[in-house]
This record gives C-alpha cells, structure tokens and sequence, in this order.
C-alpha cells in the first residue's frame, strides 16, 4: 500500500535530495524538481518536455548522473511515476487510490 499523502516528494535514501513530481495543467507537461537542503537546485523537464509521465521517470536517472546525484532504485523510480500520476489527478489519480483502498486490509480487490 501507498502513503498517498507522501506522493509529492521523494526523498533519495543515503542523500539530502528529494524528488517533486509536478505536472502543469495548463501545459499539460511534467516534470520533476531536484531539491536539496530545502532549496530547488534543478529541473528535469523543460517547458513542455514531457507529455506522458513515464517521460521523465524513464530518463531521471541520466539527469540524476549530471547533477552528481545516485541514480533511482526500481521502487524509487515507481513512486516517482505514482507521484507523477497523483500530480495529475483525473482518472489515474482515481485509481491508484481505489488500488490503494482495495490493498488496505479487510478490503476485497
């Protein structure tokens, strides 16, 4: 099960970096901030780089490398895409917290 609520940042384990999904509805794009020490120090995704959300998670981590920054684990790397998804909303956003009801316990799927 997800912590819906934790959805909007990422922190990066053995690191001072956390990961924000953003989408931009005016836009319609994505993209992900790179804060560290509560500062935002890079953009992955510029104006209008990336219009499906698997976008920017598919290529973080050779943005992650030019900022000095490890690269994702599997697990990080699908959170980030959930967090994506939830910075939407709409029907994915839907979803993922009927998915997330269902796997509480005592829930049937």
């Amino acid at each position: 099960m997800i912590d819906l609520s934790t959805l909007n940042r990422l922190a990066l384990d053995g690191t001072d970096v956390v990961l924000r999904p953003v989408f931009d509805p005016s836009l319609r794009t994505f993209s992900v901030q790179l804060w560290e020490n509560d500062e935002i120090r890079a953009v992955h995704g510029a104006v209008g780089e990336f219009q499906l959300a698997d976008e920017p998670v598919g290529s973080i981590d050779d943005f992650l490398a030019e900022q000095g920054v490890r690269a994702t684990t599997g697990d990080e790397a699908a959170l980030l895409y959930a967090g994506l998804i939830w910075a939407e909303g709409g029907k994915g956003a839907d979803l993922l917290r009927m998915g997330n009801q269902a796997a509480e316990p005592g829930q049937q799927a």
